[in-house]
Order: C-alpha cells, then sequence, then structure tokens
C-alpha cells in the first residue's frame, strides 16, 4: 500500500525535538559504541571457540538485570542446563557448585521469568522458528548458530531468509540477534597475523565478508559485532575482544570501533565479563536483596533436572 500523505511527520518533529531515544546501554565503555534498539537484526561473527555464546549470553542477562527485557534464545549447540547454569552462576557471582540450594532456586526462578528456550532436538526452518519467535512474545530472541536453520546456504535462499527475518523485526518491534560462523579460508595460514606483529602467529578476527554465506548478511543486518579471542595466548586467551562493525543507526547511539582497537572484556573467571573495569553484573545485583546464605550446596545439579 501507499503510505498517506503525513507519514513521517510525528518522527520529523521527534527528531527535530530531539525525542528519539536512544538505544539501551549498560553504563559501561561498550555503550559508547554498541547499544541495544528494538525492531533490529543484528549479527555476531566469530570463529569457534572464541565465546559468543558466552558474550550473548552475558549482554542479554545485563540487559534483563538492568532493563527487564525478555528472551528466547533457539541455541543449537548447546545443552539447555548448561545455559541455564552458566546464566544463574553469572546472576550469582558465584560458581554454581558453591551455591545453596536456595540460591541457586533464586537463580532459576529469574532465568525462568526472563529466559524461555527452544527445545534444540528438533531442526527448524525459519518459518517454524519465527513461528515459536512470535508465540514466546519476548522482547529479544536468538538464533545461535545461523548453520543450524534447516535451510541451504546459498546466495538466493539466504536473501529469502534475511528478508523474511527482517519483516518479522519490522512488523512486530522485535530484535534478533544471530550468532554466525566464518568461511573456511578466514581460519587458515593465510589469515595469522603477520610476522612483525605482537601477536603473530595468532589467527585474525574475521571480517564481516567472511561470513558464511557472504555478503547477504552484511548488507541485512543493522548492526554487525565481530567476536574474537586469541585461544592460545598466555595471558590475553581470557580477554574477549568486541569489534563493532556496523552501526545502521547511529542517531539513536554507537558507532564502529577503530581499526584495530576491539573492545577488550574480562572473563572474570566465568562470572560475568569485566568491561572497562566495570563489573555490570555486579552493579546491578547490589539492587536485588540476595536471600542469607544458610544451607551448605548440596547436591545442587538436582535443582535443574
Amino acid at each position: 500500500m501507499i503510505l498517506p500523505k503525513g507519514h513521517s511527520d510525528k518522527y520529523l518533529k521527534d527528531y527535530r525535538d530531539g525525542k528519539i531515544p536512544m538505544g539501551l546501554g549498560l553504563d559501561c565503555v561498550l555503550d559508547d559504541n554498541f547499544l541495544h534498539k528494538h525492531g533490529q537484526l543484528n549479527f555476531i561473527l566469530g570463529h569457534d571457540n572464541v565465546g559468543k555464546t558466552y558474550f550473548i549470553e552475558w549482554y542479554f542477562l545485563a540487559l534483563a538485570m538492568a532493563h527487564g527485557l525478555t528472551f528466547t534464545l533457539f541455541m543449537d549447540e548447546n545443552h539447555a542446563g548448561k545455559v541455564f547454569r552458566d546464566l544463574i552462576q553469572m546472576y550469582m557471582g558465584k560458581k554454581f557448585m558453591e551455591m545453596t540450594e536456595s540460591e541457586i532456586q533464586q537463580g532459576t526462578e529469574f532465568m525462568e521469568r526472563h529466559f524461555k528456550l527452544i527445545d534444540n532436538t528438533n531442526r527448524y526452518t525459519p518459518t517454524e522458528l519465527i513461528k515459536l519467535f512470535k508465540e514466546s512474545n519476548t522482547d529479544i530472541q536468538l538464533i545461535d548458530p545461523f548453520n543450524g536453520l534447516k535451510t541451504p546456504l546459498q546466495y538466493g535462499s539466504n536473501y529469502d531468509v534475511l528478508n523474511e527475518l527482517k519483516m518479522y523485526t519490522k512488523t512486530t518491534n522485535k530484535t534478533i540477534y544471530i550468532n554466525a560462523h566464518p568461511t573456511s579460508a578466514s581460519g587458515r595460514r593465510m589469515a595469522e597475523y603477520p610476522k612483525d606483529h605482537d601477536w603473530a602467529g595468532h589467527i585474525m578476527p574475521p571480517v564481516k565478508a567472511d561470513i558464511e554465506g557472504g555478503k547477504p548478511f552484511a548488507n541485512k543486518a543493522d548492526d554487525f559485532l565481530i567476536c574474537h579471542r586469541l585461544t592460545k595466548h598466555s595471558n590475553l586467551w581470557k580477554y574477549t575482544m568486541i569489534e563493532v562493525d556496523k552501526i545502521k543507526d547511529s542517531d539513536t547511539g554507537g558507532k564502529p570501533t577503530n581499526l584495530g582497537i576491539p573492545i577488550m572484556i574480562d572473563y572474570n573467571y566465568g562470572l560475568g565479563f569485566i568491561v572497562g573495569g566495570v563489573d555490570v553484573l555486579a552493579r546491578e545485583r547490589k539492587k536485588v536483596a540476595l536471600p542469607e546464605k544458610k544451607e551448605s550446596a548440596i547436591n545442587a545439579f538436582r535443582i535443574l533436572e
């Protein structure tokens, strides 16, 4: 249909008056480059085993604690119990086996209020997954990874899938995050840092065009992040490197990171990243009254069965 006259009057007035809302931040240095925004299709690209899933778990938990957002997760490569275990550890700020049963129960109840997990023992077409996303009625959805979907990774079909996902975000104002892997070539010898570099011999991060399926993904993305880690470095292995490669709407916040200067975030022993010296989850945790710690951590895994 053709839009009627005056269709953009409110937006233009709000823009002139500075009333266009900014994205949601976490009050840390990540906000300088990346903010969560509703109604977007976002990608996170990274090699295997660099911590893409752990990063997005932390990021979503931080959004849940700071802004009360809710999430539906399709995680093809991770057991639901492990996902909840990681989230509860970060939420409580302590190792799972050191928790009391009441602490585990509190963490579980928070996760069940904010996170819904899709059964990963089935494979789904994009249309089937979108149907589940709609039924879940949460603020944000995750596909991890894209190649877990029941769809051919071919140029034409990729555009069909991405257009379907994009239409979903535009018509519902929900945001989809997609974790993706790069092509094989981006992890070969030619992709190592050069001999004169401080990190010589380590694999370099991929670039947008390295994503499996090619340029359609970068073209259709609203925001595009690259997640990397020097997994074999003796000191830097614990730092996840986040590069922001694309921000479609910088008016609502965010900008690409400078070339070769990623945001370095500390693994923090698996208890939630420290970003620029700020432990976002610890800060948010202080706003929540925790139960007294009286019980011993006995048979802890029973709670998640």
